[in-house]
């Protein structure tokens, strides 16, 4: 008995829990009761293998392969929307398809979209979740081939789904796609929220460079926000640096409005950094107090720089008033600080920020 035939039972099963789904759908407008569908696995998958997903999905793969054989260019359609439901949700995103089967669903899936090019809503957000599928999810031939000429030609919202999902271990991806993807980027056909995030996963250590140009040349709050993030990603301490310096250039550090931070990262970046960059870490430690290191800030206390001194002691009180530091740490640090400073302006923020933090010390006995 070959793949097919033996998938052949379970394509029965799944195309019955199409029915029986279309059913359950209308009775549970009139019930109010949710649609399993939405809220469980598919009913293919967990009839074929109830104690997983990934022995379930392939099940479901060669069943959609089998009901594929006979079906008509309408009925494709409906099977391939129970396949993506099956095998494309947050559940199974980890989990690796039978090769022969996933290059097999690609030719199929594209096969079922070429033959029926339904207009409506409905059939249009199915060929987005279907492009979705096969950049993401089944990195063969016949699903590069689809989704390149997608990238290329549109329309598109199909582009930025094919653009969203590219670049995974699962999906398509190469030094063609990371191309496509330059190009695109050069028309102003990728949008800032995903153009950082494609270059990093298509391009890996190619798209550094391109990176790090984009970062300082753009103004746009998103791809300065996306560079910061993909460039983390690296991880490597002196792209750190160059993200620092750019959120200061564009006024983000001194508002505190900053993407994500690796703290470890910034630990590593500090560790040899020089004047100008300590005090853009001390400015992400003032406005993300859960990143403050002490052995930095004790050092930057003692700084013969003012304004170093003065960023140091910001993060040391809003440290303390966000929990990050306990308050007899954070006292102890100020004052000894005040008992040497000398600069009259410094002193005076000192006075005060040490009174907030003192109020914040527990009590002792005969003083409740």
């Amino acid at each position: 008995m070959n793949r097919i035939a033996a998938a052949a039972g379970v394509a029965v099963v799944a195309l019955a829990a199409v029915g029986l789904g279309r059913k359950y759908s209308q009775l549970s407008q009139l019930a109010q009761t949710p649609d399993p569908q939405k809220t469980s696995r598919p009913a293919a998958v967990a009839a074929a293998n109830p104690e997983g997903p990934a022995g379930g999905m392939d099940a479901a793969v060669r069943a959609f392969l089998a009901a594929q054989q006979n079906a008509s260019d309408t009925d494709k359609l409906v099977q391939l929307n129970e396949l993506i439901s099956a095998i494309d949700g947050p559940a199974e995103e980890t989990q690796d398809l039978d090769a022969e089967d996933a290059q097999a669903a690609a030719a199929a899936v594209v096969s079922a979209l070429d033959a029926g090019p339904d207009t409506s809503a409905e059939g249009l957000e199915l060929r987005r979740r279907a492009v979705g599928l096969l950049a993401g999810r089944l990195g063969s031939p016949a699903a590069k081939a689809y989704v390149l000429k997608v990238m290329e030609d549109g329309p598109q919202e199909l582009r930025e789904e094919a653009i969203a999902r590219v670049g995974t271990a699962r999906g398509v991806r190469g030094p063609a796609v990371y191309t496509v993807i330059r190009a695109l980027a050069d028309k102003g056909l990728v949008p800032d929220t995903l153009l950082p995030e494609a270059l990093r996963r298509t391009g890996g250590l190619k798209a550094r460079a391109a990176l790090v140009t984009l970062l300082k040349s753009t103004d746009s709050a998103k791809l300065v926000d996306g560079c910061a993030v993909a460039l983390q990603d690296y991880r490597d301490p002196a792209l750190l640096g160059d993200v620092l310096e750019r959120l200061e250039q564009v006024g983000r550090l001194e508002t505190g409005r900053m993407p994500w931070i690796s703290g470890s990262l910034l630990t590593a970046h500090l560790k040899t950094a020089d004047r100008a960059q300590m005090r853009r870490g001390l400015m992400v430690m003032a406005a993300r107090p859960s990143l403050t290191k002490i052995e930095f800030v004790k050092a930057a206390l003692d700084s013969p720089d003012v304004e170093t001194r003065r960023l140091a002691a910001v993060a040391v009180n809003k440290a303390v008033l966000a929990k990050a530091l306990d308050a007899t740490t954070g006292e102890a640090m100020l004052a000894g600080r005040l008992q040497s400073e000398t600069e009259p302006v410094l002193k005076a923020e000192l006075t005060g920020g040490l009174e907030r933090v003192r109020g914040l010390l527990p009590q002792k006995i005969g003083q409740q």
